[in-house]
């Protein structure tokens, strides 16, 4: 799931000949207050808030000169975490004889090198499982197996997302304080902490308001929508799609995932964005 840097110039080019490119909290506005907008209009969003994306996508849409929403794990940033996929994937690197000594691992064990193509499916079939199941589980079995914290962070600092939130093309959303899949097995106290501390924290940290919401993994229900509509202005999904109707909700707004293999040309990008299958 990434774009290389040429790559993601293209992907400007072209949607500055194709869009009108806006900041996704002034599209939001325009469109609660029915006020006019472009006949295609186009925003830019990050997730989680990788430090790649400060390093690389930053430099690229400030030359630019256009704007984007990133939606950050409070609680991750300034710190050298790795999300459970992340985790899960570091686990599976480690010699068979070594996951074979982890109950839950013991399936994986007998594949004498586990590509990264595995490793994506592997992760798959565990988001079935709670989040803090799932944390245990790789805890202790970070333990048993003498796998320690990593030592560089992978996400941006509180200093980094703090100049991208100074800089009047960026805008800098919440995507919970944990990552914990907002689903209907989710405890409603642990619910409203990742929703509501979120907010606090980003607020507190970049000193102005944060308005936009994304839910982690686009796990939601009911009452997910339900919490985040008393906080937000807005919230997006993962679902794809594009958000042009009168009746559009705020609160489940589509995207279009674009990572490399699907969007390397001109060709390929198009066609994702009108959702070609």
């Amino acid at each position: 799931m990434i774009v290389e840097p040429d790559t993601f110039r293209l992907h400007l080019q072209v949607l500055r000949e194709e869009f009108t490119i806006l900041p996704l909290n002034e599209w939001v506005e325009r469109k609660k207050n029915n006020l006019p907008l472009p006949s295609k209009a186009c925003a830019i969003t990050f997730d989680d808030g990788w430090l790649d994306n400060f390093e690389y996508a930053f430099p690229i849409l400030e030359e630019a000169s256009v704007p984007a929403t990133l939606f950050a794990v409070s609680d991750m940033i300034g710190t050298c975490e790795l999300f459970w996929p992340n985790r899960i994937a570091r686990l599976l690197q480690q010699p068979a004889n070594r996951l074979n000594s982890i109950p839950w691992l013991q399936k994986f064990s007998s594949n004498p090198f586990i590509s990264p193509e595995v490793s994506a499916q592997v992760i798959y079939s565990l988001k079935d499982t709670p989040d803090h199941q799932l944390l245990q589980l790789i805890e202790s079995a970070e333990q048993a197996l003498g796998i320690t914290p990593e030592s560089s962070p992978s996400l941006m600092s509180w200093p980094q997302l703090k100049q991208l939130s100074d800089n009047e093309l960026f805008d800098i959303g919440s995507h919970t304080s944990h990552h914990f899949r907002l689903g209907a097995d989710l405890d409603s106290a642990v619910m409203q902490r990742e929703i509501i501390e979120s907010k606090k924290q980003l607020e507190r940290e970049l000193g102005k308001p944060v308005n936009l919401f994304c839910y982690p993994n686009g796990d939601y229900c009911d009452r997910t929508i339900e919490e985040v509509a008393k906080h937000y202005e807005a919230a997006v999904t993962t679902q794809p799609g594009i958000n042009g109707s009168s009746s559009t909700d705020f609160f489940t707004l589509q995207r279009f995932g674009v990572h490399q293999d699907s969007s390397f040309n001109r060709r390929k990008l198009l066609a994702k964005l009108a959702n070609w299958p």
